[in-house]
């Protein structure tokens, strides 16, 4: 089993790979990773926010759904031909985990705008920058993925502050959940 984060702050002492910050540097990290390694399954781990109606800060949640945001197409100011349909996350991964599951969106930027976070709630419970791409890095290398995340913040914009508050613990325990998941709690 491989863990992956985005910064290998969120891995703490997780033996694991920083794969970068972001959707298209996460993509690109987890492709190189697992281009070179087929490691028995994916799990990546790290921060999230919550939309309304979502987890509540302090907990610590696995991807069910994982879809990708289409930036402009969400506001109606352009449109995506083809746009990638959402990653479900590896069932026995899932269960195995023994955490609530919730929907994740991956975004490019972190959302500020109040209109656009209640949008987005009506579809999702959860905004992470990287899920996604790591997800669909494992599917292609076919390997089972899942993502476990800790709630920093609610989405929006007093999201960094509560993130810079509350970040330390909750990385603490979403690697307690990854290690409850490897069985070495």
């Amino acid at each position: 089993m491989m863990f992956i984060a985005a910064v290998k702050e969120e891995l703490g002492d997780l033996r694991g790979a920083s794969v970068g910050i972001g959707p298209v540097r996460a993509a690109l990290g987890a492709a190189r990773l697992l281009a070179g390694i087929r490691p028995s399954a994916v799990v990546l781990v790290g921060t999230a926010g919550a939309y309304p109606g979502g987890p509540p800060i302090g907990s610590v949640v696995v991807a069910r759904h994982i879809g990708l945001s289409e930036g402009i197409g969400e506001l109606g100011l352009g449109y995506v031909p083809l746009a990638p349909g959402p990653i479900t996350t590896d069932d026995t991964l899932r269960r195995r985990a023994g955490l609530p599951e919730f929907d994740v969106l991956t975004v490019d930027a972190i959302t500020t705008d109040r209109a656009l976070t209640l949008a987005r709630a009506a579809c999702w419970q959860v905004e992470h920058m990287e899920s996604w791409s790591v997800a669909a890095a494992a599917e292609a290398a076919g390997v089972p993925f899942v993502a476990l995340l800790g709630i920093t913040n609610e989405v929006g914009p007093d999201a960094h502050a509560q993130w810079l508050a509350n970040r330390g613990a909750v990385e603490s325990a979403v690697r307690d959940a990854a290690r409850a998941l490897l069985g070495d709690s």
